[in-house]
């Protein structure tokens, strides 16, 4: 059976589930099994496949739809990098669908909140599957449709007013993207990643200038993506509207939506945007590094300052996005590595700590800390699981959270510094804020019982489905920290796909396609200098 062919399955299914769920919206329990099995399913089948490519030499899959020859066809193509993303993104929206079972009324999912989560999904797949760069554009719309629905499901004025501007920076941003993407096609005659990773190699290798204009470009997608992702200075939509959200969509937009823009910068930047020594790589990287610093310092110190959980929470997207631009920043296969699973793991746990954040609000009314307490001993379970969330969120080892930090803060100091200083005082930060709310809900004694406005109580029903999600993704959590070394060897082979896109272009193009640089060293300038480095030390 050829693998490859299973690949379109990660789009057809959560696409032939939303068409069900329109077609079955009144039947809510139906969906809910239909649903949680449309996810689990993509979970199971990223996993198994990406135990299959770990034991494969260049562990790329690829199809052409139509049977179309890349590149003038669409080409869907599963590796490394897109594989662990579509297992965490899978297991993550898992967790939060039966968390909304608690926290989303009967009636309020039979307004079409099943197909928008599986449409959702759709587009997220989409995104990391693609291998162009107008079906990337494609997928964000999808996406972004879908999350417009579901940022809105309420009706309440904020979340109305929040929309608003969500909805018109994606715009702004969405037309800018299509805009470049014209360009990019009109500048190299292609649109397809590996064919434009082909393009720029070979102006690299042969000493040849990039077409004028080529850094300008660059810089403007890096504006859509760094929007998408929340990076400083493009971070402003996200700390209200993830507050205004409910708390189970809100827990799967602070997993999944930023850290698609953190995909489509880590997909196209070092293989393609900023890869050679040209001016784009030279304009690129600072704009990175400099972002990088100002969106783990400062976002760490807005999550500080405030004193309710869902802000801290979703403030702390933001810090914690920095760590990944960090790692895209430097540029090389190990720090590309430590990116990717340190992105990996912060979906996981930081949809785990807004799961947890629902249960709370469910116990105290509110989420307020100065109106919460004594959770220690009114439901230690819970206390538990957002212990080992909130501790792997910092870092503290042996948790996920600590081997991304390490890797990405270690290359960081032989070139980047004081980008690994930064780091440190974010992380010790981080720290500060999660014993903050630790503190507040768990030691602090109880506080008096917080009746909420008429409009806003989380509908009567059985709480254990919220338990359940926050469960399921407290323990990947742990697969991700005590099991590191499997899931690091395949972080560590995308930063080399990355790095050096020889496999990427020979497996979409075919093998022939850089005969005529055979010999010749693809690796982008910044590997090729951390690989003398790391030659170099005794």
């Amino acid at each position: 059976m050829n693998l490859s062919n299973l690949i379109i399955l990660f789009i057809v299914i959560p696409m032939g589930t939303g068409v069900l769920g329109v077609l079955f919206k009144y039947q809510v329990g139906l969906m809910r099994v239909l649903g949680s099995l449309s996810l689990a399913s993509t979970a199971l089948l990223a996993v198994g496949l990406l135990i299959h490519l770990r034991s494969h030499e260049t562990g790329i899959l690829v199809t052409q739809m139509g049977a179309w020859p890349a590149p003038y066809g669409i080409s869907v193509v599963f590796d490394s990098l897109s594989g662990l993303l579509l297992a965490a993104s899978s297991l993550v929206a898992l967790g939060c669908y039966v968390h909304s079972f608690s926290t989303v009324s009967a009636a309020a999912q039979a307004r079409y909140f099943h197909p928008m989560v599986q449409l959702l999904m759709f587009g997220v797949n989409l995104a990391f599957l693609t291998g162009d760069l107008f079906n990337l554009f494609v997928s964000f719309e999808i996406m972004l449709m879908a999350s417009y629905c579901l940022l809105t499901f309420g009706g309440t004025r904020l979340q109305m007013t929040q929309a608003y501007k969500y909805v018109l920076l994606n715009l702004v941003g969405s037309t800018i993207f299509v805009i470049g993407a014209g360009l990019v096609y009109g500048m190299t005659g292609t649109l397809n990643f590996a064919d434009l990773a082909r393009f720029v190699a070979e102006r690299q290798a042969l000493g040849e200038d990039l077409p004028t204009g080529f850094t300008a470009l660059s810089i403007a997608l890096l504006l859509v993506f760094g929007l998408k992702g929340a990076i400083f200075p493009l971070w402003f939509w996200l700390p209200d509207t993830y507050y205004t959200a409910n708390v189970s969509i809100a827990g799967l937009f602070a997993g999944m939506l930023t850290k698609v823009g953190i995909y489509a910068i880590a997909r196209t930047f070092p293989m393609i945007f900023a890869h050679g020594g040209s001016e784009a790589t030279k304009v690129v990287m600072p704009i990175l590094a400099i972002s990088a610093a100002f969106t783990m310092f400062l976002g760490v110190l807005g999550a500080v300052s405030h004193h309710n959980i869902r802000r801290i929470l979703a403030v702390h997207v933001i810090s914690q996005v920095g760590y990944m631009v960090f790692g895209l920043a430097l540029m090389t296969q190990i720090a590309l590595a430590g990116c990717l699973f340190y992105m990996i793991q912060h979906m996981v746990v930081k949809s785990c700590l807004f799961l947890c954040c629902g249960i709370i609000e469910r116990h105290t009314g509110t989420d307020d800390l100065d109106r919460s307490g004594g959770l220690l001993r009114r439901d230690w379970y819970l206390a538990l699981v957002f212990f080992i969330a909130a501790m792997s969120l910092v870092g503290l080892p042996p948790l996920s959270g600590f081997f991304g930090k390490l890797v990405i803060i270690r290359e960081g100091w032989d070139t980047r510094w004081w980008l690994s200083i930064f780091g440190l005082l974010t992380g010790a930060l981080t720290l500060l804020s999660m014993l903050k709310i630790w503190s507040y809900c768990f030691w602090s004694p109880q506080a008096a019982a917080v009746e909420r406005p008429a409009g806003e109580s989380p509908p009567p029903g059985s709480m254990r489905p919220a338990y359940a999600g926050a469960t399921l993704l407290v323990l990947v959590a742990l697969f991700l920290g005590f099991g590191a070394q499997p899931v690091y060897e395949i972080a560590f082979r995308a930063g080399e796909q990355l790095a050096d896109p020889r496999d990427y272009i020979t497996a979409v193009l075919g093998p022939e396609s850089l005969d005529h640089l055979a010999g010749r060293d693809l690796r982008s300038p910044a590997e090729l200098a951390a690989a003398a480095r790391r030659e170099a030390t005794p």
